[in-house]
């Protein structure tokens, strides 16, 4: 199975960006995540940093796991609080794909969207104030986007000792494509619009393309950093 992917991340209208991203391969498998850093507190962006540096280093290592890098890192945050003296968080989503089978990591409203022939097979869950009232039935999930307390989440890393991780598993046949993307970038573009942007495009540089031209067109004057991966899968 061979991958190709692109990967976009902009600062929109903020003073910094705290979105940050990565991508690996090797012995492991394959696998990328996105974080993004709690703007409401100093040190957002050094909390998203820490996920990523702890997710690039554990899957180099031997019995690498996702729940266990979650845990590690979130202890990390945890320690970094207490030496930059305040409260920086940062939420995260991941995919790991080896021979048998994909694992999906979340925490927070990073999400991680699964394709199979442009349509949605999969979405992780946000963890937030609004998608409770998605569960409750008080709002569509479509409205998540303009519910005031969209921003509000219920988990986060950084924000308590234990935190709970999403873990989803896929089988690798049963999608094409994925979406790794912070709330910055899927708040802007609708799941309609991933799924005709992917059906248009042959290349995730052209998919991409697509959906950050979709996102530029709807953004207001202020609107926050917005970062995402997109992967492809053939078979060889």
């Amino acid at each position: 199975m061979n991958f190709i992917y692109d990967t976009y991340s902009h600062i929109g209208t903020r003073r910094n960006n705290q979105d940050s991203y990565t991508v690996c391969w090797g012995r492991n498998g394959f696998a990328a995540a996105v974080a993004d850093g709690l703007g409401g507190y100093i040190g957002g962006e050094i909390a998203s940093k820490l996920f990523v540096d702890e997710f690039e280093s554990a899957f180099e290592s031997e019995g690498f796991d996702l729940v266990q890098t979650y845990d590690e890192a979130n202890e990390i945050i945890i320690d970094a609080q207490e030496q930059y003296n305040n409260r920086m968080k940062t939420t995260a989503a991941s995919v790991w794909v080896d021979k048998s089978q994909t694992l999906v990591a979340n925490v927070g409203d990073s999400r991680v969207y699964a394709f199979k022939h442009g349509e949605i097979v999969f979405q992780s869950t946000d963890h937030s104030v609004a998608q409770m009232c998605v569960d409750s039935g008080e709002i569509t999930p479509d409205m998540i986007r303009i519910h005031e307390d969209r921003c509000i989440l219920t988990r986060s890393l950084g924000g308590k000792a234990e935190v709970a991780v999403d873990i989803s598993r896929l089988e690798n046949t049963d999608y094409d494509s994925l979406l790794l993307c912070s709330d910055g970038f899927w708040e802007h573009v609708f799941e309609s619009e991933m799924c005709s942007a992917l059906k248009q495009s042959q290349t995730p540089q052209q998919w991409l393309e697509k959906m950050v031209e979709c996102r530029e067109r709807r953004v207001a004057d202020d609107n926050d950093n917005n970062t995402a991966v997109v992967i492809m899968l053939e078979e060889g």
